[in-house]
């Protein structure tokens, strides 16, 4: 795979092996703050095992996982392009699939591998806090849809990797753009993009304070500040807020979609980012 360790964390970028075109340069990464986010650090950075793992390894291993095959070793090229007709963004995955997935996937990586060697904890932490995110926010999207069970399936999970996963900033732009064109490879609203959005905003903010409320108690007055910001119907907010401000047209060719994430200022590079989401879901708390 496309993995890298450098000496103390992350991991480097393999340049022969992006999401995007090798001719497409890449944009200045941002950076972002919101209140609460020393709350969050446990599960952002100290176990999570998804920030040595590179974005496009995470996709193509998501995309090639069933029960039948978890312990084949993936073989072949990297998949390099996405498209919202991928069949495997429809497949259903239960938490049970979802561990399979952590461990005999992500975790057979051997720079993945190399770390669990050497700390069990940091790997054992991290399986029980994917399993709180993934009922977290299979208990939002029940809310959300008002339904009494949802079917989680693959295409929820993207939001983790794009969120946590190294990669570079162009990379996931791609992506995005990639898995919500239109046939006019044209970027437009629809409501796989608005699952996409609020499954990102959730499991930036309602879904990691749930997992980290789990693996260690938080007080009360600490858990209701960071609640505050993270209710269901900020992040249905958030959706709309987003859908207002980024359309400017109905329809963005790949120039004008990727210069929405090179402005400073508003830009849009904080839908990569749990700290921007949250700091977003503060900004328009409802």
């Amino acid at each position: 795979m496309g993995l890298d360790l450098c000496c103390e964390k992350k991991i480097a970028k393999n340049s022969f092996q992006s999401l995007a075109p090798s001719n497409e340069p890449d944009i200045s990464l941002q950076k972002y703050e919101s209140t609460y986010d020393g709350f969050y650090q446990d599960i952002e950075k100290n176990y999570n095992v998804l920030t040595y793992i590179q974005l496009i390894d995470y996709m193509n291993l998501l995309e090639n996982f069933t029960l039948e095959t978890a312990t084949v070793p993936f073989a072949g090229q990297l998949k390099t392009q996405f498209s919202r007709n991928d069949a495997f963004l429809s497949q259903e995955m239960s938490v049970d699939e979802f561990q399979s997935f952590i461990e005999n996937k992500l975790y057979q990586i051997n720079e993945i591998k190399d770390i669990k060697a050497n700390n069990e904890v940091m790997m054992d932490n991290f399986k029980g806090i994917a399993r709180n995110i993934f009922y977290g926010l299979e208990l939002k999207l029940k809310q959300n849809f008002k339904v009494e069970s949802y079917n989680m399936t693959k295409k929820i999970l993207i939001p983790l990797g794009v969120i946590f996963c190294a990669s570079n900033v162009i990379e996931k732009v791609k992506l995005i753009f990639d898995l919500f064109k239109n046939g006019a490879n044209k970027f437009t609203k629809s409501d796989e993009l608005n699952l996409y959005l609020i499954a990102s905003f959730l499991t930036s903010s309602y879904c990691i304070i749930n997992a980290r409320h789990n693996l260690n108690k938080m007080d009360n007055e600490n858990l209701k500040k960071c609640l505050n910001t993270s209710e269901l119907k900020d992040s249905q907010n958030l959706v709309k807020v987003f859908n207002e401000t980024f359309f400017d047209k109905e329809e963005l060719t790949w120039e004008e979609f990727k210069e929405k994430f090179n402005k400073k200022d508003e830009g849009f590079q904080w839908l990569f980012s749990s700290k921007g989401i949250r700091k977003l879901l503060e900004k328009n708390n409802v």
